[in-house]
């Protein structure tokens, strides 16, 4: 008798490992936080106005600009992650064109006394247009 009530006793207990076994591996797994998958991001996502701002200080005849871009940059050769955009941005000063930047931060030198609308425009290096554009009032005293 002794045999078989240690033969029951050892089958139950193993029942019970199993489902116990069972049990945990299913929670574990609905628990645990899934592995991240890599996101690509499309090559064709473009650069948005709320991606560029500007920054810009008048200082007697001389006006100061720092442009910060989100995925963008100047030099070209930085942009081989998806997405990223280069190029330079175009300088116009009261609808004339004044300039190329090839830098985020830039001076516009011997400006004279009085308003002038400054247009900043964003350009591919081919010279065509990313359609972005800013338009900024400065008043030089």
């Amino acid at each position: 008798m002794k045999i078989r009530n240690r033969r029951i006793y050892a089958g139950g207990l193993l029942v019970i490992i199993v489902l116990t076994l069972f049990t945990i591996t299913k929670f574990h797994e609905e628990t645990s936080d899934p592995k991240p998958k890599a996101v690509e991001v499309s090559a064709s996502y473009p650069i948005m106005d709320k991606d560029w701002a500007v920054n810009y200080h008048v200082k007697k005849q001389r006006i100061y600009f720092e442009n910060i871009i989100s995925r963008f940059s100047f030099q070209g050769g930085l942009t081989k992650t998806p997405g990223n955009k280069d190029g330079y941005i175009a300088v116009f000063v009261n609808n004339k064109w004044k300039m190329n930047a090839n830098q985020s931060m830039f001076i516009l030198k011997n400006m004279n006394s009085g308003k002038h609308k400054i247009t900043l425009q964003l350009k591919k290096k081919d010279g065509s247009d990313y359609g972005l554009k800013k338009n900024i009032v400065v008043q030089v005293r």
